[in-house]
């Protein structure tokens, strides 16, 4: 069977998500593609018997590249679907929203469910749960590990599961789509810790949207599309992204710089 699986990742944990996937699916005879609507913006769901999407949960909803995907997705004619999502401590009704949007499109939306990795977003004003330590990271990378082996099998057979149907999902999911808007505040924040940066241009390279360019100091400058990913925020190598002066402390406020050592920064550029 062919297998697509559109992925978008901000800092690791749904690459890390995405390729384990591949490799579980691929050990049981099927050929399994990775997409990443940024880097590849054609060939998925071309020719695929079956179609995932794996992503992190933004405020109850998909990162934008995962959002125009789907706005772009050609008519699925009855075509077997699944959503995995991934978050560290609410993911809502993530699933459910789109799958109500997805469907509609001719897609079967058959399998929805989601897996919990370590939190990555540690920034002034939402510094409510700690980036955990190493040891913490490899704990929960294993948990969702043996989680993701029991879906992928599950897909494979064709079960139907789809969580964040209860009212207290449906409840927590709306009030954080209604108040991401709130998230946009950052935006304004950004700047560059001028003792620290090295001028790399890792930021540039990484960004999703070229939101982010080497200034006439040699400095990066920072637009005002940001979709807030946080890519260049977590994994600048010496921490001089920053979102307001206080994030300065990186004890206080602590980048996650992935989930293993192999999962690296995606480049666009």
């Amino acid at each position: 069977m062919k297998i697509d699986i559109a992925y978008f990742t901000s800092t690791g944990n749904t690459l890390w998500l995405a390729q384990r996937a591949r490799d579980l699916m691929g050990a049981e005879g099927h050929a399994v593609r990775l997409f990443d609507p940024v880097a590849q913006p054609g060939g998925f769901a071309n020719d695929a018997d079956l179609l995932g999407i794996l992503y992190p949960v933004w405020a109850s909803t998909l990162p934008d590249p995962l959002q125009a995907l789907v706005q772009a997705l050609p008519r699925g004619e009855g075509r077997r679907l699944f959503l995995l999502g991934n978050c560290a401590i609410f993911t809502g009704d993530t699933g459910m929203h789109w799958k109500r949007r997805i469907e509609p499109r001719g897609y079967d939306v058959f399998f929805v469910d989601h897996l919990l990795m370590p939190i990555n977003v540690n920034v002034p004003g939402f510094n409510f749960w700690p980036v955990p330590p190493p040891e913490e990271v490899r704990a929960i990378l294993g948990r969702a590990d043996e989680k993701l082996a029991e879906v992928c099998a599950a897909i494979l057979s064709g079960e139907r599961r789809v969580d964040g149907t209860d009212l207290a999902s449906w409840l927590g999911g709306a009030s954080q789509r209604a108040l991401y808007w709130t998230a946009a505040l950052w935006k304004r924040a950004y700047a560059v810790a001028a003792d620290r940066c090295t001028r790399c241009s890792l930021c540039v390279r990484m960004c999703p949207i070229e939101n982010i360019t080497m200034g006439d100091s040699g400095y990066p400058r920072f637009g005002d599309r940001c979709i807030i990913c946080l890519k260049c925020y977590n994994l600048c190598p010496v921490d001089a992204v920053l979102i307001g002066r206080s994030s300065r402390d990186t004890a206080r406020y602590r980048r996650y710089k992935g989930p293993a050592p192999d999962i690296k920064p995606v480049l666009y550029r």
